[in-house]
């Protein structure tokens, strides 16, 4: 499956249209995914290929990635988390499950601070604790040289967010598809972190697994340990020869994982 040839541009809210796949089944629980900064719903397919028939499955691209559209502007975290409870409001069911990777764990934090009631559980890919804003000085030169800097950026990418072992083709399929990421949406994605609300980890209390990659880079796995014991109801599993992109890598590994989740009371 081909999942950029069969996603619809839905305007989610007044003046913002994004990149939407969503099918439905009998199933009365909604799977939810969000990935993260520079990523696109695509990243999903294998999670999005093995629960399609069971489930009822929703993923976007945020603005500025993937299909959606790619303006000067708007893409400080308030915006995109508006976009993000635009689209579980429209789509939501009985039952739902948010899933979220790296950058999109925290639209998934949020989400279910906002919505605890409409939430049953989340999972959290690539995860860290949240901490502190501290952004590089090099995210507030111009976009142009931040252009002129991307070979910096993209072989960092490829370091921290694949394992040794992953395919190369893989990897180039990935690094090429990054590569293609506007710089002025990736600055002002990056600055705007500073803007997320205040959000209390330890309030959310909505039964939780997050899943890293043992070697990854981007997100370390001491990160996430952190983020477990700030979780009332968390727990976590390290996947072997895996990294940031971990559902990527270690698929099937990755969707055993998640159903043994959902189906577990």
């Amino acid at each position: 499956m081909d999942l950029t040839e069969i996603m619809e541009m839905r305007e989610v809210r007044e003046g913002r249209r994004l990149a939407l796949y969503s099918i439905s089944s009998n199933s009365d629980i909604n799977l939810f995914f969000i990935h993260g900064a520079g990523g696109r719903a695509d990243q999903w397919i294998n999670q999005i290929d093995h629960f399609k028939d069971k489930y009822k499955v929703t993923a976007f691209d945020l603005l500025g990635h993937g299909r959606s559209p790619k303006p000067k502007n708007g893409y400080g975290f308030n915006a995109l988390l508006a976009d993000v409870v635009a689209v579980f409001e429209h789509h939501k069911g009985r039952k739902n499950i948010i899933i979220g990777h790296s950058y999109g764990v925290a639209f998934a934090l949020h989400l279910a601070a906002l919505k605890p009631d409409d939430i049953q559980k989340l999972v959290l890919i690539g995860a860290n604790a949240p901490r502190p804003s501290t952004m590089s000085g090099i995210w507030k030169l111009p976009a142009f040289v931040l252009e002129w800097m991307r070979p910096i950026f993209s072989n960092g990418f490829v370091k921290g967010a694949f394992h040794p072992e992953t395919n190369q083709e893989f990897i180039k399929k990935e690094q090429s598809i990054s590569d293609k990421n506007p710089m002025y949406m990736m600055k002002q994605l990056i600055n705007g972190i500073k803007e997320s609300p205040e959000l209390n980890i330890c309030e959310i209390k909505i039964p939780t697994l997050v899943i890293n990659g043992k070697a990854d880079g981007l997100t370390p796995v001491s990160g996430a340990k952190e983020l477990v014991t700030l979780l009332p109801n968390a727990e976590m599993i390290v996947v072997e020869k895996a990294s940031h992109l971990v559902m990527m890598e270690q698929p099937e590994t990755v969707n055993e994982i998640i159903s043994n989740f959902i189906t577990h009371k």
